[in-house]
C-alpha cells in the first residue's frame, strides 16, 4: 500500500522553514555523502539563552532568486572577501495540514562536490533509504545520514547522470518506506532547476 502526499502551493516563509540550518550545515556535512555528520558545538549564545539571558538568534539567510518551485537562498558572508554560502531549497507540504513533510536542498559541499539532501519525517525505515526518481525513469536511492527528534536527512553526490535526468525532467517522485512497510511518497517539481543550478554555479564560493 502507497500513501501519496497531496502537494500544495505554498507560501515563501514556509518553503524556507529550517533554511538557515539547512545553510549552516551544507548538504554531505563534511563533503562525504553518506557519513554520520558531527555534532555542531553549542553556541554561546544558546549558553546565554539556558542560563536565562537572550534566546540565540536564527542565522541570517537572504533569498537570492526564484526559478519555479525552487528558492536560491544564501546566508551571511563573514568578511567582504568571503562569497556567501548558498543552496537550493524546496519544500513539501501536505496540503490539508499544511505541514512540511520533505525539504530539498541541493549545494555544494566544502570539498566541493554538488549535493542534494532531502528532509524526511521520522518513523521510516533506515535501511532501506530515500527513493527519488525523475519522471520516474531511474531510482536514485539516498541513504539516510543522521536523524533528529525533527527528522531524518538522505543525501547523495549529484553525478552527471542524476543531473541530466534533472534537465530533462519536470516532477520528481520522492519515496520513503515506514515501520510497517507501507510507502509514502510525494512529488517534486523540478521546472527552473536547470536556471537554478546556474545561479548557484555564479555564487559558489570555490573550494
Amino acid at each position: 500500500m502507497r500513501r501519496s502526499f497531496r502537494f500544495a502551493p505554498i507560501g515563501l516563509g514556509l518553503a524556507l522553514l529550517g533554511a538557515g540550518a539547512a545553510l549552516a550545515q551544507q548538504p554531505g556535512g563534511n563533503g562525504d555523502p553518506g557519513t554520520a555528520a558531527p555534532k555542531p558545538a553549542a553556541p554561546d549564545a544558546a549558553a546565554k539563552a539556558k542560563a536565562g539571558g537572550e534566546p540565540p538568534k536564527p542565522p541570517a539567510f537572504k533569498v537570492a532568486g526564484n526559478f519555479g518551485q525552487w528558492a536560491l537562498v544564501c546566508g551571511e558572508a563573514k568578511t567582504k572577501e568571503e562569497k556567501p554560502v548558498c543552496s537550493l531549497v524546496q519544500a513539501l507540504v501536505e496540503r490539508e495540514s499544511q505541514k512540511l513533510v520533505f525539504r530539498l536542498t541541493v549545494g555544494y559541499s566544502p570539498k566541493g562536490n554538488l549535493v542534494l539532501s532531502i528532509d524526511s519525517p521520522t518513523g521510516v525505515t533506515l535501511q532501506k533509504g530515500l527513493e527519488f526518481s525523475p519522471e520516474a525513469v531511474k531510482i536514485y536511492r539516498l541513504p539516510f545520514q543522521t536523524c533528529v527528534p525533527q527528522g531524518c536527512r538522505a543525501v547523495l553526490g549529484v553525478a552527471d547522470d542524476l543531473k541530466q535526468d534533472w534537465q530533462k525532467s519536470e516532477k520528481g517522485t520522492i519515496t520513503v518506506y515506514t515501520l510497517n512497510g507501507q510507502a509514502a511518497q510525494a512529488v517534486a517539481q523540478l521546472n527552473g532547476l536547470a536556471d537554478g543550478l546556474a545561479a548557484l554555479d555564479k555564487r559558489r564560493a570555490k573550494p
